[in-house]
């Protein structure tokens, strides 16, 4: 099945983000290097190339994002471009004012009447499938090109009309012309046939002015309104003709200046006031305009691209539709390596009603939007609407666990702080390391308090049943360290400078003490909370009000209380312990041992607690809560 790799180009692209269903991309002068805003002509080429031609400035080429203009001064036979086509090699030809002009790509050929053409002015031109060139003139009738001279073709041989704005073929190798009087039919030897209002036309649609044959074989015309009345679009099956006429949700305007057809024979009619009509299953009618942006509803020309891209040219310019969005694709991942359950989903949007997705890079396409089983690899996806096709930003589907137990790799852990990590329900069977840091190195949720920067690992099983191993490191902030000077016997002063203060009296704080220093104005147990820049908080001892200057020291202990316990971890010097209300009421003294243990406590207390362990020599605070 045919592929085709989209470009993007260097213009102003307007998607319609509510429903992605199309996209329109507008070419201007002033956003791109268009010859000009007002095209007559457009025809998308087997390169990839876009040609374009003007209303009296000459011709461009888009090839992705690059633009070529051409004029008389490299090759054209005037620079009023009516129609284009590129031929069975390759080679580009332009119906101009004055003749039909060949690009080989190298080498410019104009034909005129000292070549053999019955006038200059060529309206059209189209290739049969004998590669003979034919042409539409302004009054002189067809002309036929065989490789070496010209043949014409007029009202005295059975032609219409002799001014002629359309050529196409049937697939019996008939050819038909569409002229200012109806519509000509040739079997290419003597037989002519033509087709008027009378006969099968669309109502007052005599002059016609546009035509095309689409893949199913049915021939198609579009006429102009004869003196404001009628017109529409006529299309013959073989034996019969259908018509068309401007409706609300049908036809957008009767005057239709272009037909083009995709591969699955849905058709695009260019209007001249309302936009481009699209029909699809010859019943389901849909337009666009300015309000869905196009440049210009005043349209002179369309063409389906190989590519799948429709383009109109107007006369403000050139709007390109894309009749497929891809939006996103949806992955659910494999989990453990253990079976190949993985799922992919496409999401896209089109204007048509059937999508077609392919997850074997093109070799296979199918309607379903999702692909279940799929193994731990490397995919190219694509999808289509049966004319466009979008290759999807490829795809790597993984073997990954259902996801970390903590959304984050490292954490500020504010010295001598015991904390926990609180995993999600989803997990189980943990084990931590190190151990020296942990309450318990199996609990679901220990107590954890390191002594330094060091990295914490945790194994555990989602709910996938897959094990897992997360990493964080755990940066241990420096040790708050501080004194309180007593001074005049009731001055108290923190002798470093923090964020925050808050001074107690028997655990209560005091309104407004919120200074580094306060003077204690009557008798009792004084304490000092501080609050350094990252947010780590530490306190004093009791400082009992008149007594002399009291200095905290400073020895690193850890402890924290849950259930009741009292856990720590000091010195191995350490031999007691005091438990004190922040009142300074003693509600407990114990012996203990040094080192890594813990004791249960007695008192029922709640609230905020200070501990104090010590030796003889020696001892360190901690504030606690129970």
């Amino acid at each position: 099945m045919k592929k085709v790799f989209l470009s993007l180009f260097l213009a102003i692209t307007i998607s319609l983000a509510m429903s992605q269903s199309y996209s329109i991309t507008n070419y201007t002068t002033s956003n791109s290097s268009i010859v000009s805003n007002d095209i007559l002509s457009v025809q998308g080429t087997s390169t990839g190339a876009v040609w374009f031609g003007s209303n009296g400035s000459g011709a461009s080429k888009l090839v992705g994002s690059t633009w070529t203009t051409y004029t008389t001064s490299q090759g054209l036979g005037s620079n009023t471009v009516k129609g284009i086509i590129e031929d069975h090699l390759g080679n580009i030809w332009f119906a101009t004012t004055g003749g039909v002009t060949k690009y080989t790509g190298s080498t410019w050929t104009t034909y005129d009447t000292g070549d053999g053409l019955p006038v200059n002015d060529v309206k059209c031109v189209f290739e049969d499938i004998s590669n003979n060139i034919w042409v539409g003139t302004g009054g002189g009738g067809v002309a036929k090109y065989n490789g070496s001279s010209w043949t014409t073709y007029d009202d005295g041989d059975g032609l219409a009309q002799n001014f002629v704005q359309a050529i196409t073929q049937d697939q019996g190798g008939d050819m038909w012309f569409a002229t200012a009087n109806g519509v000509s039919r040739f079997n290419g030897t003597s037989t002519w046939t033509t087709y008027t209002s009378s006969n099968g036309l669309v109502s007052n649609g005599n002059e016609v002015i546009s035509g095309c044959c689409d893949p199913d074989g049915n021939v198609w015309f579009g006429s102009k309104p004869g003196f404001g009345i009628g017109g529409g679009v006529s299309m013959y099956n073989g034996s019969s003709w259908t018509t068309w006429q401007s409706a609300p949700g049908g036809l957008a305007n009767n005057q239709v200046m272009g037909i083009a057809s995709d591969a699955k024979s849905r058709m695009w009619f260019a209007t001249y006031v309302n936009g481009v009509s699209f029909l699809k299953n010859l019943s389901s009618w849909s337009t666009y305009g300015t309000p869905h942006g196009l440049v210009s509803n005043a349209l002179q020309c369309v063409d389906v691209a190989p590519d799948g891209y429709v383009w109109v040219g107007s006369t403000g310019g050139v709007s390109r539709i894309a009749t497929l969005v891809f939006q996103s694709t949806e992955i659910t991942h494999n989990t453990c390596g253990a079976v190949c359950d993985a799922q992919t989903i496409i999401h896209a949007g089109t204007i048509t009603s059937m999508l077609y997705y392919s997850f074997d890079d093109g070799s296979s396409y199918q309607t379903a939007n999702f692909q279940d089983g799929m193994c731990t690899d490397t995919y190219d996806l694509w999808v289509t609407d049966s004319s466009m096709f979008i290759e999807i930003p490829g795809i790597d589907v993984l073997d990954i666990p259902e996801g970390d137990a903590f959304p984050f790799d490292s954490m500020a852990v504010c010295f001598a702080d015991t904390f926990q990590l609180n995993p999600g329900s989803n997990f189980s069977d943990f084990l931590w390391a190190p151990d020296s840091i942990l309450s318990n190195d199996t609990a679901t949720n220990p107590y954890i308090y390191p002594f330094s920067s060091q990295w914490l690992e945790i194994d555990y099983l989602d709910s996938s049943g897959c094990n897992i191993s997360d990493f964080i490191y755990l940066d241990v902030l420096p040790q708050i360290v501080f004194n309180v000077n007593v001074t005049d016997d009731s001055v108290f002063t923190v002798d470093n400078t923090f964020s925050s203060y808050q001074w107690y009296r028997y655990g209560s704080p005091i309104s407004g003490a919120t200074a580094q220093t306060y003077t204690a104005d009557q008798p009792g147990n004084y304490t000092v909370c501080v609050t350094n820049a990252e947010g780590c908080d530490a306190c004093s001892g009791m400082i009992p009000y008149m007594n002399a200057g009291i200095e905290e020291t400073s020895i690193l202990v850890h402890a924290y209380i849950s259930d009741n316990v009292l856990y720590y971890d000091i010195p191995e010097s350490f031999n007691k312990i005091e438990v004190f209300s922040y009142d300074g009421r003693i509600l407990e003294v114990m012996e203990c041992e040094g080192g890594q243990s813990f004791v249960v406590l007695q008192n029922n207390t709640s609230g905020a607690l200070i501990i104090r362990f010590s030796n003889e020599s020696s001892y360190s605070v901690k504030s606690l809560y129970r």
